[in-house]
């Protein structure tokens, strides 16, 4: 094999997650630095057509490197309390509450929603968030877009606000999580081992119908 065919092929095999769905596989068929060099993890997303295992991909692995920050063993990942925490922020938006307490028969504390998935724990925990899903400086006005139109500042420039990449929504939600500290105690904790992130996307109806994203955090350890 040639020393040009190997590069675009390693080209290829770093970039092939473009025109595909995140599957729970590719935690093992990529790295963390791989990872964060894909293409598709830097792409805006398109909330028509949210990759939302990417963006939960994205949530772990920052998450992560806050732990290593602090000399802390990274998380293992856990499909089973991924599908927790994905499933608690679709019935978050679906039955429109926003709280560890769910308005699902079954499912009203994280206990049960472990249970469902038959996980056996001793010690779990559970972080959530609701932010918006543009890079949107705080405080600013905007004007309400046409139909299909992009968001804009209402200024005489009508600056247009872009929608967040799956990386930097992910770095923005693990921040407010951090900087909130019953949040960042979860995330800091040594006793916990794995963790699975969740998120489903919304229209704010307070705010424009912005496009907004729930985010869940499930831990757990089995010592």
């Amino acid at each position: 094999m040639t020393l040009r065919f190997l590069s675009i092929l390693l080209f290829f095999i770093s970039n092939s997650l473009v025109a595909q769905t995140w599957i729970p596989s590719d935690y093992n068929r990529f790295t963390p630095a791989q990872f964060f060099q894909l293409a598709a993890v830097n792409q805006t997303i398109n909330y028509k057509k949210l990759d939302r295992g990417l963006l939960q991909a994205a949530m772990f692995h920052l998450t992560n490197e806050e732990r290593i920050k602090y000399g802390l063993k990274p998380f293992t990942h856990s499909d089973a309390m991924e599908k927790v925490a994905s499933e608690h922020a679709n019935d978050m938006v679906n039955y429109n509450f926003y709280s560890h307490v769910s308005r699902v028969k079954g499912k009203k504390n994280i206990g049960d929603r472990f249970a469902l998935e038959g996980l056996n724990r001793m010690l779990i925990g559970e972080n959530i968030s609701s932010s918006i899903g543009l890079q949107y400086q705080d405080g600013r006005k905007i004007n309400i877009p046409r139909s299909g139109g992009m968001y804009t500042y209402a200024n005489s420039t009508r600056e247009v606000i872009l929608p967040h990449t799956y990386l930097s929504y992910a770095r923005e939600a693990v921040q407010l999580w951090m900087n909130s500290p019953s949040h960042r105690k979860s995330i800091l904790n040594p006793n916990f081992e794995q963790l699975g992130c969740g998120s489903q996307v919304f229209s704010n109806r307070e705010f424009f119908n912005v496009p907004y994203l729930m985010g869940v955090q499930c831990f757990g350890s089995e010592k």
